[in-house]
């Protein structure tokens, strides 16, 4: 498995310069500009191509070590596997037996093993294509279905560093799996500038990982706005379809994962300045969803990341967001906004009963206002133009919150509507119309880069001294910035979580192996042991590649998005 190379990149952006200076395709709307150069653009998926065999290599790889160690456990367990089934009696083992201790019985052991390789594989979605592949291990079992195998402990100590979506859905997903779990969040828990302040909405297509990661009260709230679309029929008659997306505001979904990952038993720390420091004891994995400026943050991994990044095409980027009195009577979700390249602006609309919403908008307001006020220094008007703007903004939400408040009526809603354009005059038009009717209460501006982190995973003896852990990975914003009209960001980021705990539950279950491997010396070799401890290395290999080939797909839709949202390149 190789790097992704500048030059390999170059001729990508190179190509998609070209692609959007297209009069005609920049007249599209971006989802169609995608669909576009991908299919027309063969050095684009040419790169997918190679690196989703890079990451299949790397899973063939685990099928073959997972293999040869299954059928060197199975060789002293060919009587207790069929007991485990119920084909045949043994009184040590039976299907509910946990198998937790071996009590020093070898045999036990190589069952309690084999069976954990084969969660390990179930946990990853791998098992029904391992058995394909390798047919003798599902014969051999007489059929016997993984699922039959109750459930097992997991020795495995991860430490999360982030608890933004990403990382606060890993906490949960992890302490779900029933790992030793620390999340780290320097912000406040609650309150202005707390962890789920962020007000920005997303469309988000995580809720499948969302399933797996949460539990059941949490998953359920997030799942609430579907976005949905409409549709003219033949006859005349229109009606709306369900998106395979959901609408999000961020600092919900944040609090709802945290929540999940308390009633988990999950240890959170807010409030952690520095992260280093209280590192306190060491760790398997130390994982960082630290956001777009990781690398500046821990400068030791920089340069394992091998960053690659192109600053003549930063986006700047404009947001603003409208609450206001709604008319609609039920739960409402649903996109849109102006097509073609500079002036598009994309808008997620939903009709909301949850005040407290309203609330975090409020939060994030006066924790602005105050930023406002400590930048402007001792100019007076900027001081007035500040507070005025303030006080119409809090009078609106003063109202909105009021009119949600003063009835019972569970029909009542307002109605949020979150806008996202690239700065230029033609959109601050449309901001400026939309500021009419008062209902603009907070709006804010951010800029895009275009750049990706070539590896995920980091394994310098530096840097696993700095974070006391024998392994450490990032994932979301850290290896590649999203542009929000791409609506992938947070997509990514919860799919980097489910495999953070893919990941972790991999390293619990060899972890347990070892640990008894130890006590049944007598029994194995240095080198069993060795062929064990490795399966780690390939299932962090395995992070790494498929990483790869997730950030690679955000960047090519940072780098689109960009592009839709300048000038065309010359030449």
């Amino acid at each position: 498995m190789s790097d992704v190379r500048k030059e390999e990149l170059d001729e990508i952006v190179l190509c998609l310069k070209k692609a959007l200076a297209d009069p005609e395709l920049r007249k599209l709307n971006q989802r169609a500009v995608q669909a576009m150069v991908w299919h027309r653009q063969p050095a684009i998926s040419g790169m997918m191509m190679r690196l989703r065999k890079d990451e299949d290599a790397v899973r063939r790889k685990v099928f073959v070590a997972m293999s040869e160690l299954i059928y060197k456990f199975h060789e002293h367990t060919l009587t207790t596997s069929l007991a485990r089934a119920g084909i045949l009696n043994d009184d040590r083992v039976h299907a509910g037996s946990s198998l937790d201790k071996s009590g020093g019985c070898f045999e036990i052991f190589c069952l309690d093993a084999k069976e954990r390789l084969y969660l390990i594989l179930k946990s990853y979605g791998w098992l029904e294509e391992f058995f394909r592949l390798y047919p003798l291990h599902f014969f051999e079992n007489s059929f016997q279905f993984v699922d039959r195998v109750p459930p097992k402990k997991l020795k495995a100590k991860v430490k999360v560093v982030g608890l933004g979506i990403g990382g606060a859905m890993a906490v949960s997903g992890l302490a779900k799996a029933g790992i030793d779990v620390v999340g780290f969040e320097k912000r406040n828990e609650a309150g202005p500038s707390s962890v789920g302040s962020r007000y920005q909405n997303a469309s988000w297509r995580a809720y499948d990982v969302a399933s797996k990661l949460l539990d059941e009260q949490a998953y359920e709230e997030l799942i609430r706005y579907r976005q949905k679309f409409t549709v003219n029929y033949d006859d005349g008659t229109t009606g709306f379809m369900v998106s395979d997306r959901v609408q999000i505001i961020l600092g919900h979904a944040i609090e709802q994962s945290i929540a999940s990952a308390k009633r988990f038993g999950a240890d959170l720390r807010f409030g952690t300045k520095n992260v280093i420091q209280s590192l306190d004891d060491s760790s398997d994995i130390v994982v960082l969803f630290t956001g777009a400026h990781t690398a500046e943050i821990f400068p030791e991994i920089k340069p394992e990341m091998k960053i690659i990044e192109w600053s003549d095409i930063d986006s700047d980027c404009k947001m603003w967001l409208r609450i206001k009195e709604s008319e609609k009577k039920d739960f409402f979700c649903i996109r849109g906004g102006e097509v073609g390249a500079e002036k598009w602006h994309y808008t997620i609309e939903s009709a909301r009963n949850t005040v407290a919403d309203i609330i975090r908008v409020r939060n994030c307001l006066e924790s602005q206002y105050k930023r406002t006020m400590n930048k402007v220094g001792d100019d007076e008007a900027v001081k007035q133009k500040a507070s005025a703007q303030f006080t119409a903004q809090m009078n609106q939400l003063d109202k909105v919150q009021k009119f949600m408040e003063e009835t019972c009526n569970e029909d009542r809603r307002f109605d949020y509507i979150f806008t996202n354009a690239p700065t230029n005059e033609h959109n601050m038009s449309k901001r400026d119309e939309a500021a009419k009717d008062g209902s603009i209460v907070l709006e804010g501006g951010y800029n895009v880069e275009v750049k990706m982190a070539s590896n995920s995973k980091f394994v310098a003896p530096s840097v696993l001294d700095k974070f006391k852990a024998d392994l450490v990975v990032c994932g979301g914003d850290a290896c590649v910035p999203p542009n929000p009209q791409a609506a992938y960001g947070a997509t990514l980021a919860c799919e980097t979580a489910e495999m953070v705990v893919q990941l972790a539950t991999g390293v619990g279950h060899i972890n347990a192996i070892l640990e008894e491997m130890k006590s049944l010396s007598e029994h194995v070799d240095t080198e069993w042991v060795e062929e064990v401890r490795r399966i780690k290395d390939v299932l962090s290999d395995y992070y790494n590649a498929r990483g790869r080939a997730e950030n690679y797909f955000q960047f090519i839709q940072t780098l689109i998005c960009n592009l839709y949202s300048l000038p065309p390149f010359d030449g």
